[in-house]
């Protein structure tokens, strides 16, 4: 199977030119890679800032405007909320985040990022941008800073260990929602994807992802994927390995959902370049957050936390479909080699005889691997066969 041509797809929603737009200004050349500490992460940080006014956000007051300072070669979070009002209004908040530096240059090149992140950030500046108040729970928007190495998370460290008064504790965030490379698209049966990871720790906001309404994104033509973290993050050797501000919550006990697209050979890479994103999913995207939003406001309750929590039926269900295709000559990732489509055809095999609800921990840690394996064709990995 060849590689997805991204600049074949065709823009045709206003939504759409507007994430594209956005992209189009946070991962241009002037900007040079968004680097905390240089003139381009400060002009994405103003850029942002200009569009949270816009959105007619408000600051928390008592930051006194929209940024939480950190350090000057680190960077400013930014913050814009939107209240509650109704007399069915709590203290309690949800948060829509994703980080808006880069990697900068090295070796004159530049490091642009559209991908990693700002389409994330495209995302987050309309879903603000339309979201309208909620009757029970505020909204903050927040785009983190220092989230790639050197720093890795620092921004959202930096937020949950020093939450704006106005929020005051972590257990008045009902959920966190991270976004991360929500643009990329390489593989054709991952085309109109999004995975949904982190929620299986809370059953009360794991439901709105596994129900029937989600399935198909209320219609939208975007298919919403229930992914374990475990799957993401067991790395052989390393063991867990975080990958986005979704850290800090949990590290907190507090419920979130990770949302991404997944990698592609664009990642951290010069590549990764504003015309090979997929904005009109980036749009749906758009629509089923939104969408999304709504479904939260309803739970009256607390979600609880479950730090160790896996459903391993919906991790089959999901990866079965995509494995089986990775493992076909005629469906496969593009540029798989041939080691590794005999251990995906391996892997599939064992599937079709797997009973779920027997399973062992070799099995999880065999789905682990093989999870690792695909992440790793995606991204273009050369030996990925040996993951």
């Amino acid at each position: 199977m060849s590689a997805i041509d991204p600049t074949s797809l065709t823009l045709t929603s206003d939504l759409a030119h507007r994430l594209q737009g956005h992209v189009a200004y946070l991962a241009s050349q002037e900007l040079a890679g968004r680097k905390p500490g240089t003139p381009g992460h400060e002009a994405a940080a103003h850029y942002i800032v200009n569009r949270f006014q816009e959105s007619e956000l408000e600051p928390f007051p008592s930051l006194q405007g929209y940024r939480q300072h950190l350090l000057p070669e680190i960077g400013d979070n930014l913050i814009g909320i939107r209240q509650a009002h109704s007399s069915a209004a709590t203290n309690r908040w949800l948060l829509l985040g994703a980080h808006y530096d880069h990697l900068g240059t090295s070796g004159g090149k530049i490091y642009a990022g559209a991908d990693d992140n700002a389409a994330a950030i495209a995302i987050l500046l309309e879903v603000a941008k339309t979201l309208p108040s909620l009757t029970r729970y505020s909204v903050a928007f927040v785009a983190f800073t220092a989230e790639e190495p050197p720093y890795t998370l620092m921004g959202s460290q930096h937020f949950a260990n020093h939450l704006p008064s106005e929020i005051g504790s972590t257990s008045h965030l009902q959920t966190v929602i991270i976004l991360e490379l929500m643009g990329g698209v390489h593989w054709e049966p991952l085309k109109q994807v999004l995975f949904a990871a982190g929620a299986e720790h809370s059953p009360g906001l794991y439901r709105h992802i596994t129900q029937q309404t989600c399935d198909a994104s209320d219609n939208l033509g975007l298919q919403i994927k229930p992914l374990g973290m475990h799957l993401i993050e067991e790395i052989p050797i390393l063991g867990r390995t975080p990958f986005s501000d979704y850290h800090a919550f949990r590290n907190a006990s507090v419920p979130f959902l990770f949302l991404s697209a997944g990698r592609t050979p664009r990642y951290h890479q010069p590549t990764d370049l504003p015309n090979t994103l997929h904005y009109e999913r980036m749009a749906l995207t758009t629509k089923w957050l939104i969408n999304f939003f709504h479904l939260l406001n309803e739970d009256r309750e607390p979600y609880t936390f479950q730090p160790n929590s896996i459903d391993f039926s919906e991790d089959v269900k999901t990866l079965a479909p995509l494995i089986s295709q990775a493992a076909s000559r005629h469906t496969c990732i593009p540029n798989t080699s041939l080691a590794s489509l005999l251990k995906l055809k391996a892997d599939a095999k064992w599937l079709t005889t797997l009973h779920v609800d027997h399973a062992s921990q070799r099995d999880i840690k065999r789905l682990e691997r093989t999870s690792l394996r695909m992440q790793g064709l995606l991204a273009n990995f050369p030996a990925a066969f040996l993951l």
